[in-house]
């Protein structure tokens, strides 16, 4: 279920170091069954969309929200976030070119860029 290697499918770039990534992550969940069914019932709960009970609440921020999204993230289409955008009254929508899920494997120096400009 959860081998290293499946990473590297995260990242648009195939960056073969995001297989640490898991591989860190799990480290510790090979002969400790709690642990192994922790992750498992985490993973079975783990919402597939977006949730209704946060969307409805996105109206009343009243702060700056940056949604930084990958171009090329299967997972997480960039519809989602043009959805969350809308019902955020100060909301920016930053897209990494060339992106997956693991972004920060694919283009760390952009992910950094846009962070700092957004926090000043």
């Amino acid at each position: 279920m959860f081998v290293p290697e499946r990473a590297i499918g995260l990242s648009a770039r195939r960056n073969p170091a995001a297989a640490d990534l898991v591989r860190h992550a799990f480290a510790n969940v090979a002969g400790n069954a709690q642990l192994a069914r922790s992750w498992a019932k985490l993973a079975r709960a783990w919402p597939a969309r977006a949730q209704r009970e946060l969307l409805d609440l996105y109206p009343r921020l009243d702060m700056p929200v940056l949604l930084l999204w990958a171009d090329r993230d299967q997972l997480h289409p960039l519809r989602a976030a043009e959805e969350a955008l809308e019902l955020l009254p100060h909301g920016q929508l930053r897209v990494l070119e060339s992106t997956g899920f693991l972004m920060a494997y694919d283009d760390p120096v952009g992910l950094a860029r846009e962070l700092v400009a957004f926090c000043g």
